[in-house]
């Protein structure tokens, strides 16, 4: 996975102050930016999910997913999350499952088949009389060529959302979730779009669109469709060279991207599977595999799992993997056990402590994303005042300079006040601190 991301603009300047904006930021340095393996696995397995619903009244849940791949599935494994306290309690023929914490998963014990573009429904049963949304689902196969890690337990509902409104803050200066941003912001990456920043050429923006084109066809209104054959050339260069693709003109050539886009979110009649389609990949590329790092290294504390979110999105897997390894290596783990809470005496707070750190540094280091360094602050003054679950309304009234010294710019974002349900406001004053 390529490294991510802090542009800036709306002009460069947001009132007068710098603003981050959704999109891919230059390379760290990591070695394995874009493993092409890991791309091409996603080219070859892939699905969407067409029904997610469960009626409490009902103690039913229906998940229906599409293969898109290029290969049947032969021995799917299902993974979700359902409500804490919820236990899943009912195997379908052919099934059977396990439970960890809110995560359940069912696997085979028969084959199973499902072919390229065919469809599958899949039932489960819970002890909740509460009707929800199964989160995080995971479809994992033989055919993928790899098993993917177990999916760790994530943040509930209200958590992600206050998680997903900071990052949204640092990427459009707004809690609210820009689905319509569309704009080649020069960086070397094509049109940066949407609430992830999917670039078209670096290989996410066409898994956003290849599962639109999934739900709907360029007859029933979808806009980007056509757009499918250019984007597809444009991945298949960057699959083969392994380079970021600036060239937007196979898509030029057909219509207005950043038009289309925009109107593919605000029109009512597409929104829905549109905005499905990018909180499916953006769960897919980063919310997911973030919260296995989490799982992977013994952090249970909804703060540091929203660290970790926000680093996968600014830095992408690499560039998070490699802080962590260097946090690791401060607190005396420089074989990198895991898990690494607990381990010789290493608590959650110290860890999240120097995670931030080097994040700090690795911001600071750098001439493009030094005026992002506030984004780091934020997360430090909540794990200084304890709100470790995020229970407690907050604002991100904090810079770097407030926590670690003057040497440190001001970002500029403005300040917001979140509550543990995710609504916000605009406080009519504030006093900057990191305490």
């Amino acid at each position: 996975m390529r490294e991510r991301r802090m542009e800036w603009s709306w002009g460069a300047v947001f009132l007068g102050m710098a603003a981050a904006l959704a999109g891919c930021a230059p390379d760290m340095g990591e070695a394995e930016t874009h493993p092409l393996t890991e791309q091409q696995a996603l080219a070859a397995c892939t699905y969407v999910i067409t029904t997610n619903t469960y009626v409490g009244a009902d103690y039913w849940g229906t998940l229906v997913f599409k293969n898109t791949g290029t290969a049947a599935m032969t021995s799917p494994t299902i993974a979700f999350g359902v409500p804490s306290g919820i236990v899943c309690d009912y195997d379908e023929p052919g099934w059977t499952h396990t439970q960890s914490g809110t995560t359940c998963t069912y696997s085979r014990t028969s084959a199973l088949t499902v072919g390229v573009n065919a469809s599958y429904t899949f039932y489960y049963s819970t002890s909740s009389s509460t009707s929800f949304t199964a989160a995080n689902v995971s479809i994992s196969d033989p055919s993928c060529g790899s098993t993917p890690p177990p999916t760790g337990t994530g943040l509930s509902a209200n958590q992600k959302k206050v998680s997903e409104d900071l990052t949204s803050i640092w990427e459009n200066d707004t809690p609210t979730i820009d689905y319509a941003y569309s704009e080649n912001i020069q960086d070397g990456r094509g049109y940066t779009n949407g609430r992830a920043g999917f670039c078209t050429g670096t290989g996410d923006a066409i898994q956003v669109i290849q599962c639109y084109v999934n739900l709907r066809s360029a007859a029933n209104g979808n806009l980007m469709a056509k757009y499918m054959s250019g984007l597809t050339t444009i991945n298949n260069r960057f699959l083969s060279t392994g380079q970021d693709q600036a060239s937007t003109a196979e898509l030029d050539s057909v219509g207005n991207w950043p038009a289309d886009w925009a109107t593919s979110y605000n029109n009512t009649t597409t929104r829905a599977d549109f905005k499905s389609c990018q909180d499916q990949i953006s769960d897919k590329l980063y919310y997911t595999p973030a919260m296995n790092e989490a799982a992977k290294w013994g952090l249970t504390q909804a703060l540091s799992k929203a660290a970790l979110y926000d680093a996968y999105i600014n830095h992408g897997e690499s560039g998070a993997r490699s802080m962590i390894r260097s946090a690791n290596t401060a607190l005396g783990n420089s074989g990198q056990v895991a898990p690494v809470i607990g381990y010789n005496g290493i608590t959650e707070n110290a860890w999240l402590q120097k995670f931030l750190e080097k994040r700090r540094d690795v911001l600071a280091g750098d001439s493009t994303w030094i005026d992002a360094v506030d984004r780091v602050a934020a997360y430090e003054k909540l794990r200084r005042k304890g709100n470790w679950d995020l229970g407690t309304a907050f604002r991100n009234d904090v810079r770097a300079r407030d926590c670690w010294g003057t040497t440190y710019p001001a970002s500029g974002y403005t300040v917001r006040a979140i509550n543990p349900d995710g609504t916000w406001s605009t406080p009519a004053s504030y006093t900057y601190s990191c305490q």
